[in-house]
């Protein structure tokens, strides 16, 4: 469906880089909109026609949330956000819209070669977590790592994730055991941009989702809080025995505890019926 086959019952959030013509096909599915900035909202919803629309522009940048929520539940009209990318905007506004991609194409770079072909090509800061790690694994500007690390500011526990299935974890010790969480997150990103000189080659290795221990689980099914005390308490032949009525076979494997023994299913003895005479009904 287009932009302009507008679902006036949901709003339309609008995400891509900047270049990508998203405020132009706003423009275009709601011509005569008002125009306001997420960060900026002061007017009166009841001043507004409901027939033209508000276009509420970076949603990305700095929102005041709570205007922009009055918005989305009080306005009748049609709506439409912009935003450079998803996960910038809050999830309160994000779970009220329905999201389209701009699309890949930068105009605004096309423009620029046509008008000065012999100027650079705008750069960015903004990047995405697996491109950030690639940028951190292969470029050398080490000034440039920590910029880009400043800018996206990426979660502490996710990059170093990402990063110890890529270099070996003995650069991230320190880090991670003293400067996380510990120090400013400014020196964070600084001496994790210089952890590592570049140049590394090949592909970038995505973190492995670890299994989670079930221990914790059978623990609270025999009703102790504390799994640590599962050993001693199994050294109780009552306890054990008793633990084993309310685990299966593959739990009490788990557990250490032995085989379950399979209960038996006695056979019944065929009963013995006597034969009908003639004679007892008579």
């Amino acid at each position: 469906m287009g932009l302009t086959n507008i679902n006036k019952n949901r709003p339309i959030l609008i995400t891509g880089k900047t270049g990508t013509g998203k405020s132009t096909k706003a423009q275009e599915a709601l011509p005569n909109a008002l125009i306001v900035y997420a960060n900026n909202i002061e007017f009166g919803l009841d001043s507004f026609p409901v027939e033209q629309g508000i276009i509420i522009e970076d949603v990305h940048y700095e929102p005041d949330k709570n205007a922009v929520l009055k918005v989305l539940r009080h306005y009748q009209g049609p709506i439409i956000l912009t935003s450079i990318n998803e996960k910038s905007v809050p999830s309160e506004i994000k779970d009220m819209c329905k999201i389209k991609r701009a699309g890949s194409v930068n105009y605004l770079r096309d423009s620029i070669d046509i008008l000065a072909p012999r100027s650079e090509e705008p750069f960015s800061y903004e990047r995405d977590t697996y491109s950030l790690i690639a940028e951190y694994l292969k470029r050398t500007d080490r000034d440039l790592i920590k910029e880009l690390l400043l800018f996206n500011k990426p979660p502490d526990t996710q990059i170093l994730s990402w990063l110890v299935e890529n270099m070996h974890p003995t650069r991230l010790i320190f880090i991670d055991g003293v400067v996380k969480r510990r120090w400013d997150k400014q020196y964070f990103y600084e001496m994790l941009a210089y952890a590592h000189e570049g140049k590394q080659q090949g592909q970038v290795n995505m973190p492995q989702r670890r299994q989670y221990s079930t221990i914790p689980r059978l623990s609270r099914k025999l009703g102790v809080k504390n799994p640590k005390l599962l050993d001693s308490l199994f050294k109780d032949e009552d306890f054990k025995t008793w633990a084993k009525t309310k685990l299966n076979h593959a739990e009490c494997r788990l557990l250490k505890l032995g085989e379950k023994r399979k209960s038996r299913r006695k056979k019944l003895e065929p009963l013995e019926i006597e034969q009908t005479k003639l004679g007892d009904y008579i």
